[in-house]
């Protein structure tokens, strides 16, 4: 309610102004003759003065108006939580949530107080905001609660309207929580929180993240966070199921305290390529042998629900195949173990280009009448001088190509023959001279624009010894080239990884550090060492080599370079590794394995599926995201990307990617999972047919798979107490108030205190008030009791 004075006639103020000065001077005269004096002359002067200028001041008509709320105009929304966790008993409770909700509801005094001064409309929130004429039908059955959702629609259409508050009847366990964003305007929200303490008995999954690893023994790591209530002492196992039913990772873990949480790690092993999906569970552990076919859901139990005792995982490992472009100087050993390591990779593919004579300067030579070719060629295919390599042109020989255009001219020299091909560049004892200028700056864009990934390997013609300072390549390895000094060479030198080595997985060949440990004593010395002096700013060392002094070189050196990431091996004879006996050639293997995964890993591909809650929408609603480059690797738009989603159902459904107007190459559709479950999406890319094909035909050039994993059961019982911090920030935003049941009664008082859309305005002349007329009065008897008390009369 708000109050102004408004001045009806405010041209007789000078008036006013001249009869107030001279009945002023009336007065200062009149008390010359009186008795008082001192202060209670004074006082009784101020007086007659102040009932002057009241008197004056009704000359110029005062008017006072207000706004009140418009009885019955203004609209009132009562929201009520329709979800299941509102049948949730508290501890100490013999009525569940929603019973405490419909018992307040029910014939409250205060509701029909607000009905005589708001138009009350009801309402009910599960996945969506229905309208609710009986909140006591409501069946609590739903399986989300987008609470913020429902508050912002109300709001946002209630600024148009004539909706001034929203009572929000709820345990505030929202499952689009993250959604809030603060907002002053619109209507004063006051959440009503059910529900003051936990259940004594719980365990529950709070939180998943599933995380891939080039660890080749565990290349897919669950991490999972318990909660247990009331389970102090007690052995719980966690447990990942595949969809085959199996079950394919277990852990034990205790808990120590009545209310406590624990973090467990599942490691994962022989994960399949592409999208696979995990259902975690956690169970005391006298049930781990009924997890697999889930007849542990049938057992009694104390627990408050068993619902939010798992979650469905999704996990995209890709799918190759992945190739890497290796390039040699030479024929050598590394490439021997390398390859055969790879062998076994299915998904890893290295096509080579190995140089085995360096050019020589151009002049005319003749080996035998009429010969101009190279004799290394000497007796194999044709001696055409137009196909044969002459000696200014090193001599290549490819290996495990894709066709017979792949590398047909030596290195690639365009975007289109590199970056779209492959996602990593190993160089291996390889000088700079090999490389053009123009071929040096295509790789240094592989890494920083197209986000590739670039290994080099140590050897007689790398790093400063290869001419590789003041280079492109030079300028994107994380050691410095141009700080060289006269270093001994290393003899024997040992092979430890370093305090960052040891926490990452792709390093690792054994689960336990102690076994690395005893693994790394083991291996063989090292002689060729590219030594350096010192690493770049934001390099890592991983791995080092140490001499007989004990002086620490650095050995696998890795560092991020614009949208890529570059390692550089200093060491050159890694094979010995290999020839020292057959558990440590498995040891390398393995090593070689893992280092080319984490090549590829993160790189990105020429078609990128990406599925992202949608914003603002309910939970299940999915943006699938399809990002196209050429070969190139710029964003194509004339294409036509097509997807088919299957979901648990086994049901496909065919839909079409729209391009974005945010996003060159970026291609959108919004997906709505109705049925809990896993999700399935393959993207086809196809572009229209160019001049001289059958324009009726697309050409399709890429699939690309995804998926994504809605659990909307666990989302809405992931967390069992009232979230009274979300309720609090959305009446602290919106000019509300936090209530809880007890101080549902207040919502009258409260509400009339509160700024409406719609109201009516009141006026009285301001003489017409009752305060008005009791101050003169008051005034003029204060005046007569002084003259009284002086002895006047």
């Amino acid at each position: 309610m708000t109050g102004n004075l408004i001045w009806q006639h405010p041209e007789r103020a000078w008036w006013v102004a001249l009869v107030v000065v001279i009945a002023a001077l009336l007065a200062w005269r009149s008390s010359g003759t009186a008795r008082l004096a001192g202060w209670r002359r004074w006082i009784s002067l101020l007086c007659k003065v102040a009932v002057l200028v009241l008197l004056a001041l009704c000359l110029l008509d005062p008017l006072l108006t207000r706004e009140v709320p418009r009885k019955g105009a203004n609209e009132l929304a009562i929201v009520v939580d329709d979800s299941a966790s509102m049948m949730l008993k508290d501890s100490g409770q013999t009525k569940s949530r929603a019973e405490q909700a419909t018992a307040v509801l029910d014939g409250a005094a205060w509701m029909k107080s607000l009905e005589t001064d708001f138009k009350v409309r009801g309402f009910a929130v599960a996945d969506s905001l229905t309208a609710a004429a009986d909140f006591a039908q409501l069946k609590h059955e739903a399986q989300s609660s987008n609470l913020v959702r429902a508050v912002q629609s109300l709001r946002e259409t209630g600024r148009h309207g004539a909706l001034a508050a929203v009572v929000l009847f709820t345990d505030g366990n929202a499952t689009d929580a993250s959604r809030w964003k603060a907002d002053a305007k619109g209507a004063a929200v006051f959440p009503v929180v059910i529900g003051s303490k936990a259940p004594k008995e719980d365990l529950a999954i709070t939180s998943v993240i599933a995380a891939q690893s080039p660890f080749e023994e565990s290349p897919v790591t669950v991490t999972t966070r318990l909660r247990g209530l009331g389970m102090a002492g007690r052995t719980v196992v966690v447990c990942a199921i595949n969809e085959a039913g199996e079950r394919v990772a277990m852990e034990k873990v205790s808990f120590n305290q009545a209310a406590d949480e624990r973090m467990v790690r599942l490691e994962i092993r022989g994960a399949k390529s592409g999208v696979s999906f995990y259902r975690v569970v956690a169970v005391d552990a006298s049930l781990s042998d009924k997890v697999a076919d889930g007849s542990w859901r049938a057992v009694a139990t104390q627990e408050a629900t068993l619902v939010n005792n798992e979650r469905l995982v999704s996990v995209d490992r890709g799918a190759g195949p992945y190739r890497i472009l290796y390039v040699a100087g030479r024929p050598n050993w590394e490439y021997k173990f390398m390859r055969r390591a790879l062998s076994v990779d299915p998904e890893i593919q290295v096509p080579a280009l190995i140089r085995i004579a360096k050019r020589e300067p151009k002049f005319e030579w003749r080996g035998r009448s009429g010969e101009t070719s190279n004799p290394l060629f000497r007796g194999f295919g044709s001696q055409n001088p137009d196909e044969a390599l002459r000696y200014d042109q090193p001599v290549l020989v490819k290996m495990e190509l894709m066709d017979k255009d792949e590398l047909s001219e030596g290195f690639p020299k365009t975007p289109e023959r590199l970056f779209g091909r492959y996602r990593a560049i190993i160089i291996d004892d390889l000088e700079a001279e090999f490389f053009t200028q123009e071929q040096m700056h295509l790789i240094e864009r592989f890494v920083s624009e197209r986000g590739g990934a670039l290994l080099t390997l140590g050897g007689q013609e790398s790093y400063r010894a290869g001419g590789y300072e003041h280079t492109p390549v030079g300028r994107m390895l994380p050691v410095y080239l141009d700080r060289g000094v006269t270093m001994a060479a290393v003899q024997d030198g040992r092979f430890d990884l370093t305090r960052e080595g040891w926490l990452e997985a792709w390093t690792r060949l054994r689960s336990k550090q102690e076994d690395d440990e005893a693994r790394m004593v083991t291996m063989p010395g090292f002689y060729t060492v590219n030594q350096v002096t010192s690493i770049k700013p934001g390099a890592s060392v991983l791995a080092t080599v140490s001499d007989a002094a004990q002086h620490a070189h650095p050995a696998l050196v890795v560092q991020r370079f614009g949208a890529g990431k570059v390692g550089s091996v200093m060491i050159g004879d890694l094979w010995r590794w290999g020839m020292h006996d057959p558990e440590s050639h498995a040891d390398l293997d393995k090593a070689w394995r893992q280092l080319a995964r984490w090549l590829v890993a993160d790189v990105p591909d020429r078609v990128e599926v990406a599925c992202v809650p949608r914003e603002n929408e309910s939970a299940g609603a999915m943006n699938v995201q399809v990002r196209v480059r050429d070969e190139g690797f710029r964003p194509m738009e004339d294409t036509l990307v097509k997807l088919r989603v299957t979901g648990p159902d086994k049901k496909e459904q065919t839909l079409f990617a729209e391009p974005s107007l945010v996003e060159a190459g970026l291609f959108e559709a919004a997906v709505y999972s109705r049925t809990p479950g896993a999700y399935r999406v393959v993207a086809t890319v196809e572009k229209s047919a160019t001049k001289g094909q059958d324009a009726a035909t697309d050409l399709k050039f890429a699939e690309k798979g995804g998926g994504w994993a809605f659990d909307a059961e666990w989302q809405e019982w992931q967390s069992l107490e009232a979230n009274r911090d979300l309720m609090s920030r959305m009446a602290n935003d919106t000019g509300g108030r936090l209530l809880s049941l007890d101080e549902v009664g207040q919502l009258p008082d409260l509400l009339k205190t509160i700024e409406v859309p719609m109201h009516d305005l009141l006026s009285e002349p301001l003489w017409h008030a009752p305060w008005f007329m009791v101050l003169v009065l008051g005034l003029l008897l204060a005046e007569w009791v002084l003259r009284r008390k002086a002895g006047g009369i």
